[in-house]
C-alpha cells in the first residue's frame, strides 16, 4: 500500500487493521503509534492496487468505475459523460457533462435504471425537469 502525501512524497506502509466507524474507515498502519504521527497522514491519498480491493456486493460500484461512463436515456439518447461524483450524505450525485451543458443526476433507484460497466453506460429514467 502506498501513501501519497500532498507534498508529492510517496511512502509504502502496511495496514495493521481497518474498522468502520459511523460510515468512515479508521485505518491503523504499522509503525504509526501516536495521534501526532497519524496527523501527518491527513490529506494524504492511500493508493491500493486493484487486486487488493475488496469485492463489492451486486449493484455497488467504486467511484472510479462510474466516472467516465456515458449516460443515456432508455431510448438511447446520449446525455453526456460522468465527470465527477458528489457525495451528499443521502445519495451520490453524478455530474454529467455533455453538449455544452452540465447535468446533476441523483444516484437513486428512481433515476438510475442500469449501470453497465461492460458497455460503459448508465441508463437513466429522467424525472421531469432533470434534463432541462
Amino acid at each position: 500500500m502506498q501513501i501519497l502525501f500532498p507534498s508529492g512524497k510517496r511512502e509504502v506502509r502496511t495496514i495493521h487493521s481497518v474498522r468502520n466507524d459511523r460510515g468512515s474507515l479508521i485505518i491503523l498502519f504499522e509503525g504509526i503509534n501516536s495521534r501526532e504521527e497519524a496527523a501527518m497522514l491527513r490529506k494524504a491519498v492511500i493508493e491500493v492496487q486493484e487486486e487488493n480491493l475488496p469485492a463489492l456486493p451486486e449493484n455497488k460500484f467504486y467511484h472510479r468505475q462510474i466516472i467516465g461512463l456515458i449516460v443515456v436515456t432508455p431510448e438511447g439518447k446520449k446525455i453526456g459523460q460522468i465527470a465527477e461524483i458528489i457525495e451528499t450524505g443521502s445519495n451520490d450525485v453524478y455530474v454529467v457533462k455533455g453538449q455544452g451543458k452540465e447535468y446533476l443526476i441523483p444516484a437513486i433507484k428512481d433515476v438510475i435504471s442500469c449501470i453497465d460497466l461492460s458497455s460503459g453506460t448508465v441508463i437513466i429514467a429522467p424525472m421531469r425537469g432533470l434534463l432541462d
